[in-house]
Order: structure tokens, then C-alpha cells, then sequence
């Protein structure tokens, strides 16, 4: 059995967190830097929630800064029971929804209550950075499906039957995806749907950007395999709460109470604030509106962000992402080391991006790029820049 310290080595600091160093220390030496880098939302919440909440903190109560319960309050678990209702035609009774601070403990809850040391868990290549050392901290065996960028990063069905078997634990798919922004097809969901309920494996479906939609529509996992399928979500991206951290965790009734008592033993329950604003904005006539506008709004950056590597990077390889916040740029006509490529970019030209290797252990001369938290503007510029660089 591994110490903790040999455990503990699986964690290492996030890369964001270590752009957001440099960044501060060129802040400090008055350099502008360019943030193409962190999917941190550029439109806040509508004012109405927000006008809604100032009301409620003059209110002489404790109800917003009390302890709440650990599932989190009924009144929030009702919306989002509501929400999953309207958006994806999904019955999910609120007692199969559990409240967590932000999607990442949603993250770790759910793989401590399903993963035991020696499991085989499946991830794709590229995929989100945040779960690979946490199932290296559980102690279970990572395989990989390569998701190829001339198929639009779509996990090939025929790949998956070969990978998965009878020692697989779970299947991790993060739909609109961070970082290619693909999206997934109805044939690949029902396929994996299948394959969980051949093989009876967990499918673990990572819904962070699901109402940022571009271009068709998000496939709900649950609605193919809802004996099979944990939800992961949260509300740092819609309606752009990433600092009061809020996410939460559906899925079948004989595993939810048990991530809940996971997520009660880290954080005891999710920040009361926080929940109370969920519940108000869910139940909101402006809820929909919102996204709308904040679609609109990062679809037209988007846009610019395609336009511009098109003509300042001619010879990048990316597909323009269907969801999400980012395009995933494979460098490798122009580069060998994403890594050092985006240290140099940052340093010498003020330009933050993250290395496709924290993504992928195939596309390392990949960088992800954000288009979502600067203006076109300095979207275009920061492209521009890029090109320079690799000149």
C-alpha cells in the first residue's frame, strides 16, 4: 500500500495557478499580459439575481450565513431538479442531487465513493488536467482513448469496445469538452451507454459547459444509462460564480448519499450564499435570457479567436469548438514543446496560454486557448503575438 506522501505526489499545482504566478510577477513589473489561458467567465450574473441578493443581505436572518444541510438546501435541489427538467427532459427527483463547493469536490467525492486502488478507469486523450491525479491519488489504473483531431477529437466507438472490459470501473467523459470543446453525438452516447451496461462500469459525465452551446446541442448521459451515469456540474461557468464555489452531483439513488457523506466529511456542506443565489437565479424569468446573451456573447469571440489563428497561424491545426470556452491549437508545424513554448510566449511576448500537455500525453506541441475573459481586441492581439513567436 502507497504512504500518503507517495499519494499525495500525485497532486501537482494547477497550471493555471502557476500562469497566475507569473503573471503577478510581471504585474509587478508593470507588463500587461494577455489572458488566453484560465476559463474564467466575462459576463457576471444578471443584475436581476444580483439586485435579488442584495435585498436578501438586508434581511436580519441567518439564513444566509448559517450552516446548511450537508446535501445541500432543498430549496436549491428543487431548482436544479427543475433545471435538468427543462433543458435536458430529465426526472431527477432532488434527493438524487447532492450540493458540492464547486465541481472539483463534486470531482473528488464522486471517485472516492466508486474508485478502490487497482480499478481500470477510462479517460480520453486530450481531457480535462484535473482528473488524471486524482485517480492517481486513489490508486487506480488509467487508460487512455486518443481522440484524434482529425476526427473533430470524437472518441472512436470501435477504440472504446477494445479498451473497456470486465475490469473497468468507470468511463470519464466531459461533454462539452475542456479543452477541444467537442461535443458528444447521440450514436457515441448511447454506444458508451451500451458498453456501461454490458460491462456494468460507471460512466462519469463532466457537464461543467453544458448550456454554452455554439453549435447543436448537449447530449445528457444520464437520459441513455441513468443506472450507470454520474453528473458532474457546476456554476462557475453558468451564471459565472467560479469564486463561490458551487457545484453539484446527480445520479442514481443508491450512490448519491454516499458521495453526499464524502462531501460532508471535506467541506461539511457548500457555501450557504452561494445556494441561496442558485436557487433565486434558477427559479428566475431571466435564467434563460442570460444564457442566451452570454452565448451570443462568447460565440462572436469566438469567432475572432478562429479568424485570428487562421491568419496569424496558418499551418495550426484546431477544430472551431462546438461548446465551452476553448480551441485546442495543435503547434506542432511550428513547435516540438508546448511546455516550453508557453513559458517563453508568457515571459517574452505577455501572452498566458496552457500547454496542451496537461491535457494530453499525445498532443504535446498542443496550447489550449480561452477566448472567453478578454475582449476581441486583445484576443486578436494575443493571436498576433503567437504568431510572432513561432516565427
Amino acid at each position: 500500500m502507497r504512504s500518503f506522501s507517495q499519494r499525495i505526489s500525485a497532486f501537482r499545482e494547477s497550471p493555471t495557478r502557476k500562469i497566475d504566478q507569473m503573471r503577478e510577477r510581471l504585474k509587478k513589473e508593470n507588463r500587461d499580459v494577455i489572458l488566453l489561458s484560465t476559463g474564467q467567465p466575462s459576463v457576471p450574473p444578471p443584475m436581476e439575481v444580483r439586485e435579488a441578493l442584495r435585498e436578501a443581505l438586508k434581511v436580519n436572518s441567518m439564513n444566509l450565513y448559517a450552516y446548511t444541510p450537508s446535501q445541500g438546501v432543498y430549496e436549491a435541489r428543487e431548482a436544479i431538479s427543475r433545471d435538468l427538467k427543462q433543458l435536458g427532459q430529465l426526472d431527477v427527483p432532488p434527493e438524487q442531487i447532492v450540493l458540492t463547493a464547486g465541481g472539483q469536490a463534486g470531482m473528488f467525492s464522486t471517485l472516492a465513493t466508486i474508485v478502490e486502488p487497482g480499478d481500470e478507469v477510462v479517460l480520453m486523450d486530450p481531457t480535462y488536467f484535473g482528473y488524471r491525479p486524482l485517480l492517481d491519488y486513489f490508486g487506480a489504473v488509467v487508460k487512455t482513448v486518443v481522440t484524434e483531431l482529425d476526427a473533430g477529437f470524437h472518441p472512436d466507438i470501435e477504440v472504446l469496445k477494445e479498451t473497456v472490459s470486465r475490469r473497468t470501473k468507470a468511463l470519464v467523459v466531459v461533454s462539452p469538452d475542456n479543452p477541444t470543446g467537442r461535443t458528444l453525438r447521440v450514436e457515441t452516447a448511447k454506444a458508451i451507454a451500451d458498453l456501461a451496461q454490458d460491462y456494468g462500469f460507471w460512466i462519469i459525465t463532466d457537464e461543467a459547459y453544458k448550456t454554452l452551446i455554439y453549435e447543436g446541442s448537449h447530449v445528457y448521459m444520464y437520459r441513455f444509462a441513468p443506472d450507470h451515469t454520474i453528473s458532474i456540474n457546476t456554476f462557475s461557468k453558468d451564471p459565472a460564480i467560479p469564486g463561490w464555489r458551487l457545484g453539484y452531483v446527480y445520479g442514481p439513488p443508491d450512490v448519491v448519499p454516499k458521495i453526499k457523506l464524502v462531501n460532508e466529511e471535506m467541506v461539511y456542506c457548500p457555501p450557504s450564499f452561494a445556494q441561496y443565489m442558485v436557487a433565486v437565479y434558477l427559479n428566475s424569468e431571466v435564467r434563460l435570457r442570460y444564457v442566451s446573451e452570454v452565448v451570443e456573447i462568447y460565440r462572436r469571440k469566438r469567432d475572432a479567436a478562429v479568424a485570428a489563428l487562421r491568419k496569424y497561424l496558418p499551418k495550426a491545426r484546431f477544430v472551431p469548438p462546438a461548446g465551452a470556452m476553448f480551441i485546442f491549437v495543435d503547434l506542432s508545424s511550428y513547435i516540438k514543446n508546448g511546455e516550453a513554448f508557453a513559458e517563453m510566449l508568457l515571459e517574452k511576448y505577455g501572452v498566458a496560454v496552457v500547454p496542451g500537455s496537461y491535457f494530453s500525453e499525445t498532443y504535446r506541441s498542443a496550447v489550449r486557448v480561452s477566448f472567453v475573459t478578454e475582449t476581441i481586441e486583445r484576443i486578436e492581439e494575443g493571436v498576433r503575438r503567437m504568431g510572432n513567436a513561432v516565427t
